[in-house]
């Protein structure tokens, strides 16, 4: 695997990788991470994998941590019970 190119974001870190024909986005945010696969042949190199990540996109992406956090939150207390 290979690190293609990072996505600036002032809250989250945005990594494009490639593997197996697949580019792969991760977004990291504290201890948690999201990864999307796809295929190298759905997007136009780079340039689409950075327009595919819109702000639309990475706000649905914040949203999604957010919701994380909670549930492993929930999670972590009930196991302290």
């Amino acid at each position: 695997m290979r690190t293609v190119t990072t996505i600036p974001h002032p809250h989250i870190k945005i990594t494009v990788h490639q593997y197996n024909d697949k580019y792969l986005i991760e977004m990291e945010a504290a201890q948690y991470k999201q990864t999307y696969k796809i295929s190298v042949d759905s997007v136009d190199g780079v340039e689409g994998i950075k327009a595919l990540c819109s702000p639309e996109f990475i706000q649905k992406c914040m949203q999604r941590f957010q919701s994380m956090h909670e549930d492993f939150g929930h999670a972590f207390a009930a196991m302290k019970k």
